[in-house]
Order: structure tokens, then C-alpha cells, then sequence
């Protein structure tokens, strides 16, 4: 599993690195944040409405919010646990959460970014724009859950699956985080700020996953819980 370690080191310093420079543009109003006000006019002028409207917020909701993503993300890594009475899934799931809520609202509180809708792109307004936490939960649960299903180290390893499903998690990450901007809820820097957020604690949580030493489960509930559940799964 080196192997595997050593990519996510490169993985979250690259991302930890971008994200950086991100942060590092949106201070200094480089050029990265450049077409941020332009769209923002264009979209504030041509917002979607009625069902269309309905739909890409229910898409992005879905995809992004953690209402929904953290049943996912609990339920795999919270059953892969009990099966290998391996508390390193939730160990690993935990921490990449951590990751993104530490992170991202040290920045975003840090900046305090407006968002668009409010008509100003300002720093210490009050906002909580820079970088986009839906997108960092996008990129970061869907990736994660595929990994926690059919990695390699998964509830039912797939090897064939796994990158299919990635490239499906690229799509729907992507479209989810366009969304974002299109409705004007985000400038368009914000969304690849989150999804090099997201991808930093996708390393962190591959790398917990696929470490060396398993932490082993020994409290008598959760054995229970596990036999009771392996013995419902079997009837």
C-alpha cells in the first residue's frame, strides 16, 4: 500500500498548493478571480426560473449539501468498519470531513468573501464565499464513497469499476459546482477553490484508509451491532 500513500502525498500537496495560490489570488484580486464580476452581471441578469430552476437546485443540493452526503459517507464507512471490526474507515472519513470544515470555514470566516447575489465581491463582508463548501463536498463524497465500495480496500472491491465511477464523480462534481455559479449563488473562483479543498481531504482519508496498522474494533456494542446486522444481511 505505498504505493497508494505515496500518491495521496502528492495529491494533497498539490492540492494543498493550489489552493494556496487560490487564496493567495483572491487576496490580491488577481487573475484567477478576473471573471468573476463579469459573470456575475451576465448571471444576475438571466437567472434560471420555475422548474429549471427547481431542478438544478435539487441536483445541487443532492450532490453538495451534507444533509445528504453525510448518511452516505456514514453508512458505507460506518458498515466497512463493523465488517472488518476496523475502526480505520470512520477514522479516515472523519478526518477528510475535519479537513474540509477546518479549512474551509478557517477561510472562509478568515476572508469573509460576500457572495455574489449580495452585488458586492468584497473581503471581510461578512460572506462566507471563498472557497466554496459544496463544492469540497462534492468533490470529496462521491469520490470517497466510491472508494469505500468498490476500492480496493472497499465493501466490494471492483478494480475495473473504480475508475469508471471516478470519471462519472468528475461529471456530476462538475456540473454540481456550474450550478453554483449559474444560479449565483457562488463566484467562479470559489468552486475550484472548493474542489482542491475536497480532493486535500480525499488524500487524507485514502491515506488513513490504507495505512499499515488497522485500529482495531473492541467495544462490546459495536461487535454486537455487527453480528446482529451480519445476521440480519444472511436471512
Amino acid at each position: 500500500m505505498k504505493h497508494v500513500r505515496t500518491g495521496m502525498a502528492w495529491l494533497g500537496g498539490v492540492s494543498a498548493t493550489l489552493l494556496a495560490l487560490g487564496t493567495w489570488q483572491v487576496v490580491v484580486s488577481g487573475p484567477f478571480v478576473a471573471a468573476d464580476w463579469d459573470y456575475h452581471v451576465w448571471a444576475d441578469a438571466n437567472l434560471p426560473a420555475g422548474a429549471a430552476k427547481w431542478l438544478l437546485d435539487a441536483f445541487a443540493t443532492v450532490t453538495g449539501e451534507r444533509l445528504f452526503t453525510l448518511p452516505v459517507l456514514g453508512v458505507l464507512a460506518g458498515w466497512l468498519a463493523l465488517r472488518g471490526r476496523d475502526w480505520r474507515p470512520l477514522v479516515a472519513v472523519v478526518a477528510g470531513l475535519a479537513i474540509i470544515a477546518v479549512v474551509g470555514y478557517s477561510l472562509k470566516f478568515g476572508l469573509g468573501r460576500t457572495m455574489p447575489y449580495t452585488g458586492m465581491d468584497v473581503l471581510h463582508g461578512g460572506g462566507r464565499a471563498w472557497p466554496s463548501g459544496h463544492a469540497a463536498n462534492a468533490a470529496y463524497t462521491w469520490a470517497m464513497a466510491g472508494i469505500l465500495l468498490i476500492g480496493e480496500r472497499g465493501l466490494r472491491p471492483r478494480r475495473a469499476w473504480l475508475w469508471p465511477w471516478m470519471v462519472v464523480c468528475v461529471l456530476v462534481t462538475a456540473f454540481s459546482g456550474w450550478i453554483m455559479v449559474r444560479v449565483d449563488y457562488h463566484w467562479i473562483s470559489d468552486v475550484p477553490g472548493g474542489w482542491v479543498l475536497g480532493l486535500l481531504a480525499l488524500a487524507v482519508s485514502v491515506a488513513i484508509l490504507h495505512g499499515d496498522s488497522p485500529v482495531p474494533m473492541r467495544a462490546p456494542w459495536a461487535l454486537r451491532l455487527r453480528d446482529r446486522l451480519s445476521a440480519g444481511s444472511r436471512r
